[in-house]
């Protein structure tokens, strides 16, 4: 990954250290709140993630198609 997926990266991580603590506070739609945020962030990453990897590099050329 690059280094622009490092705040989102960090920032789920974080998230994901606190759900005990979440899960332990018997606030059910807190917690579920919870939940669908950290489950839509994972699922962004994702999208991002192949959205990088399908798309060429804007600083490198294209293939040379030249015939010689």
């Amino acid at each position: 990954m690059k280094r622009q997926f490092a705040l989102p990266v960090g920032a789920v991580a974080a998230m994901v250290v606190l759900t005990p603590t979440v899960i332990r506070t018997r606030s059910a739609p807190w917690a579920a709140g919870w939940t669908v945020i950290l489950l839509g962030a994972v699922c962004l990453l994702m999208l991002l993630a192949l959205v990088e990897h399908l798309t060429s590099p804007v600083d490198q050329p294209e293939a040379d198609t030249r015939e010689a």
